[in-house]
């Protein structure tokens, strides 16, 4: 505990000349722990019309809850800890955060959504308290001081760590969001017409999803030639693209072998870009014929992504790469003549396999979106510190998560006792058939960092809701492929990343149409070496091998995982 008292006056140092230096004066907030009310400020971005504010019976449940638990902890009497919330909306969020940061003008928590140049500076400067190892602190009874958040997934933490060091907690989301929804009344039909076949399992039984890169191929053609739909036209086609390109792109290139986003080339020790792997190479090829051969919409360079379900649910076009919860979407929009989903029209898996003898790759996300750092002009003691990680914490546990989800149990909901949805939730609804008094809980769910697993289930209407929550549990990450560039940033890409990503957009899709082939494809990942894409390859390098969070060995050299190095050449 001492080595961090050191470390936390240096910091505290930092802070306050980083304030002082900002321009407007430090404005250095009280927390008022020694009241019997203590309260504290936080500043978070709102995506709802109306969040919950201070007179939700969800919001006072929640700050009794923490009364009650800070109680325990301190050895006071907390009547509750007053959560003074301020929400800011999403669209304008990003500049009060810049404001904020300007001006020294700061609350006891913030939600930075977005590691920009000013957030990653103010954290080297010390502005924001460096966390780095606080979570695995343990009390003198040997017991984890903030033990929800030591839950937090060690990938997650390193992609919003700044020079290794970790500034902030984040707001958990899936890493398993990316999936591929199909037809699945086509897929039946033309599987027991024998026109497509997925192969068997270990006991000899057929399978009834594809397993493979070669059978997502056979369903694209079947889709477009075989009449899936049986009405004895040829109306339909494979896969619906629209001119979010980048991302059904960046999904299969993955499934086909590429890293996700970067990787290792062992040969040259260089860290490159995904677009120049042989697996990204053959995601494009793999649609460059799909759409020559009408396998894609001939518009996807122009469709917008607000028609991707248009076709799709019209009986036109039948398999989408994108998030899983796509699936879940579309199911519900096919009804039966009582107004219920059908069940068995719509199927959603996480991902194919390259082949039968590879293993499943999955693009994950980040795991998080954005996080809350704790700034020292307004937190600038030690002590306040433990407080506010203390409520922190417990905002994780079950209990207050739940409460941020799905509001209060027999107030906004009710837990099934019966049936095979036994123990999972139940809404309750009003007459206009939404939640009741959902209002009540608005966007809490984005105040809460949910790190801490939520054991409660939602009880789904539809099959496929069922299967999207699957796909998108702890299970699935194991085959994720993670962004080994996450954490960094490149002072070249950022002077000129937007020239540089154009240069690849325009290939990659003068590719896919036909207008561009793989000598001008090369040609042009030259163009972006020349126009500072070496030099950002070069700063990528130096920073994974600088951080020493990558040196689990204790060697002096960074480890590169098996997953990071390039399989395949380009």
């Amino acid at each position: 505990m001492n080595n961090w008292k050191k470390i936390a006056t240096s910091v505290v140092a930092l802070g306050v000349a980083a304030a002082s230096l900002a321009g407007c004066g430090t404005k250095v907030t009280p927390i008022g722990i020694d009241t019997s009310t203590p309260k504290i400020q936080i500043m978070t971005a709102q995506s709802s019309i109306a969040a919950a504010d201070e007179n939700s019976p969800v919001v006072q449940a929640i700050e009794k809850k923490l009364g009650e638990k800070m109680s325990e902890k301190y050895g006071k009497s907390y009547d509750k800890v007053d959560l003074d919330i301020n929400w800011i909306a999403s669209a304008s969020y990003g500049e009060k955060v810049t404001a904020a940061m300007g001006a020294s003008e700061y609350p006891h928590v913030m939600l930075v959504t977005t590691r920009s140049s000013s957030v990653i500076q103010n954290s080297k400067i010390g502005t924001f308290w460096d966390l780095t190892g606080r979570f695995e602190e343990k009390d003198e009874n040997g017991e984890l001081k903030y033990k929800y958040l030591a839950e937090g997934n060690p990938v997650v933490n390193k992609n919003i760590s700044v020079d290794g060091r970790l500034y902030g907690i984040y707001r958990a989301r899936a890493i398993a969001r990316q999936g591929m929804t199909y037809r699945n009344d086509w897929t039946l039909k033309l599987l027991d017409e024998g026109v497509l076949d997925f192969g068997k399992d270990e006991n000899g039984n057929a399978y009834t999803e594809p397993q493979t890169i070669a059978d997502l191929e056979a369903m694209v053609k079947a889709f477009t030639e075989n009449d899936p739909d049986g009405n004895g036209k040829k109306d339909t086609y494979g896969m619906i693209i629209t001119s979010y390109i980048d991302g059904p792109v960046q999904d299969l290139s993955v499934w086909c072998g590429a890293p996700n986003e970067w990787g290792y080339d062992a040969e040259t020790d260089e860290w490159k870009p995904a677009f120049m792997s042989e697996g990204y190479f053959k995601a494009l090829t793999l649609i460059r014929d799909w759409y020559k051969k009408g396998y894609v919409n001939q518009n996807m360079v122009s469709l917008d992504p607000n028609k991707w379900d248009e076709d799709f649910v019209n009986d036109k076009g039948g398999i989408q790469i994108d998030v899983a919860d796509r699936g879940r979407r579309n199911a519900a929009k096919f009804l039966d003549a009582d107004g219920k989903p059908r069940e068995g029209v719509v199927n959603v898996i996480g991902a194919v396999k390259p082949d039968d003898k590879s293993d499943y790759r999955i693009r994950p996300t980040t795991g998080y979106n954005g996080y809350y750092v704790i700034p020292v002009p307004a937190v600038p003691e030690e002590t306040d510190l433990d407080f506010i990680l203390s409520v922190l914490d417990e905002c994780n546990s079950r209990d207050i998560v739940a409460l941020c989800n799905y509001g209060i149990e027999g107030i906004h909901y009710e837990i099934i006792q019966d049936g095979k949805d036994k123990g999972k939730i139940k809404f309750k609804v009003g007459d206009d058939g939404k939640n009741y008094k959902a209002d009540d809980y608005a966007d809490l769910n984005q105040f809460s960092m949910g790190i801490a697993k939520n054991d409660l289930r939602t009880s789904y209407t539809t099959s496929v809701a069922e299967k999207v929550a699957e796909i998108q549990d702890d299970k699935n990450a194991i085959y994720a492929v993670n962004n080994p560039m996450a954490p960094y940033t490149s002072k070249s890409y950022a002077t000129s990343g937007t020239m540089m990503d154009a240069i690849i957009s325009e290939a990659r899709t003068n590719y896919l149409v036909g207008k561009l082939d793989e000598k001008g494809y090369k040609a042009a990942i030259e163009e972006w070496k020349k126009m500072d894409g070496a030099k950002v390859m070069k700063e990528y390098k130096e920073a994974f091998d600088n951080d020493p969070l990558n040196d689990a060995d204790g060697d002096g050299k960074a480890d590169i995982q098996p997953e990071q190095i390039f399989k395949f050449k380009f």
